[in-house]
């Protein structure tokens, strides 16, 4: 008399009520058999428990601790059946005959006052689980109405106000339970379903993600190759019209310039892609050495030396004469290097000012990259290092959102972190910080 020991969803309703294999409902009864076996117990346990609370024998045809037999034997008789029988392998099937047998024993045992009303309090249960709340209730006033009319026909009858006063209080407190079951188990089948959606959409954006990736890997494969042959064309065209006399017309070579400087940052952009796909996928493999992070500042400065002096920038360097050595991946953070260093360049006006710093602290070294460009709003400083992210400067200035994203994921790679100082018409500080063991 009491339901299955799960909640299933409507997907798994249909495959409750769908055919099965011998061999799988066998293991399927076998998964849910011990938890029904127990709430059926508990419901006759507790029938027998109310039963030596209840010293009236008026309209007791058969007596109790018997009848608990006879239903121990049924259930054991539905089990046993439910292996052979397809019919009974639906819960609702077996909640109605649940229901027939709690009535003739409400009728055989004393009516109004039997101890066996107890059974149709598990039913009500069992068909909340499979009913919503609507439902549930039509099924509990059924229910209620063939209780009084077991009790009626019962030689106890229903003549006295106590035994209409307490066949009223139990039919409410059927409504009560199911009222109470149905509400709880549709806010269960509510969240389930939430739960079952946000897993499938979650599974879905992974492999989108494993495709916003693929594809991203791939075209930036295939990009290189015609890049490189650009380039290799560009310095041709630019050492061959260095070797004529005269050279080329200046607006020539000035075209030359421009194809240079966008194949230049094609190839960055391409680069940045293809770190981003091997940071998220883990196959990024930190090669380690021991390192002086000057050496670093100062290629990543030599580097980035026509930027910077295209826009007339003064750069300054500070740290100690003695500066400790660190176990770095030293083409990683000179990435990380260069990309903080373009993007001081990049926002800071002509003639403005870049400071390189190196600070040793008691467990790591710091190094940072200020400019006095136009600062970062407090809005977009939370998110500068999120992948794809571009502050708007309204000046044009853009890019793939990918350098300072990549600087993150290498910094904390190596157990460091990173973070931005910034505000609004003071110009930016950048710092990292590396362990130094």
């Amino acid at each position: 008399m009491a339901q299955k020991g799960k909640l299933e969803s409507p997907a798994g309703l249909e495959a409750a009520d769908s055919p099965r294999e011998p061999d799988d409902w066998i293991s399927h009864v076998a998964v849910t058999e011990r938890p029904m076996l127990l709430l059926r117990g508990l419901s006759l346990l507790l029938a027998l428990v109310l039963h030596w609370f209840d010293r009236s024998t008026t309209g007791v045809l058969f007596p109790v601790p018997q009848m608990a037999l006879v239903l121990v034997g049924y259930n054991a008789l539905l089990y046993l059946l439910m292996h052979y029988v397809r019919w009974l392998r639906r819960p609702l099937n077996y909640l109605a005959i649940d229901t027939l047998v709690a009535t003739l024993a409400v009728y055989l045992t004393g009516g109004y006052h039997s101890s066996f009303f107890v059974l149709y309090v598990f039913i009500i249960i069992g068909a909340a689980f499979q009913l919503e709340l609507v439902r549930t209730v039509v099924v509990t006033l059924a229910i209620g109405l063939i209780y009084v009319g077991a009790c009626y026909i019962n030689p106890a009858g229903l003549q006295s106000p106590y035994a209409q006063y307490l066949l009223a209080a139990k039919v409410l407190l059927l409504l009560v339970v199911a009222v109470l079951c149905g509400l709880l188990l549709e806010q269960l089948r509510r969240e389930q379903q939430e739960t079952e959606y946000e897993r499938a959409l979650a599974q879905r954006l992974r492999a989108l993600n494993e495709l916003q990736r693929g594809f991203v890997s791939a075209v930036s494969h295939e990009l290189r190759t015609p890049l490189t042959c650009i380039r290799a064309s560009v310095d041709l065209l630019d050492a061959a019209q260095l070797g004529m006399e005269g050279g080329l017309p200046a607006d020539q070579v000035e075209l030359i310039h421009t194809i240079e400087h966008h194949v230049s940052r094609l190839e960055v952009l391409v680069t940045d892609l293809l770190e981003m796909t091997k940071l998220e996928a883990g196959q990024v493999t930190l090669s380690k050495q021991p390192t002086d992070l000057r050496s670093l500042v100062n290629r990543a400065v030599e580097t980035l030396h026509p930027l910077s002096d295209r826009k007339e920038h003064t750069v300054s360097f500070h740290w100690p004469e003695a500066l400790s050595q660190v176990e770095v991946d030293r083409r990683r953070i000179e990435q990380v290097l260069t990309n903080m260093l373009s993007n001081a360049i990049k926002f800071t006006p002509k003639q403005g000012q870049i400071d390189l710093s190196i600070t040793e602290t008691a467990g790591s070294l710091r190094v940072c990259v200020a400019d006095n460009g136009p600062g970062i709003a407090a809005e977009d400083r939370a998110r500068v290092f999120d992948k794809f992210y571009v502050v708007a400067d309204g000046r044009g200035l853009s890019g793939l959102g990918l350098g300072l994203y990549l600087a993150r994921e290498i910094v904390e790679l190596h157990g460091g972190r990173i973070w931005v100082d910034s505000q609004l018409g003071e110009g930016s500080t950048f710092c990292f910080e590396v362990p130094r063991s």
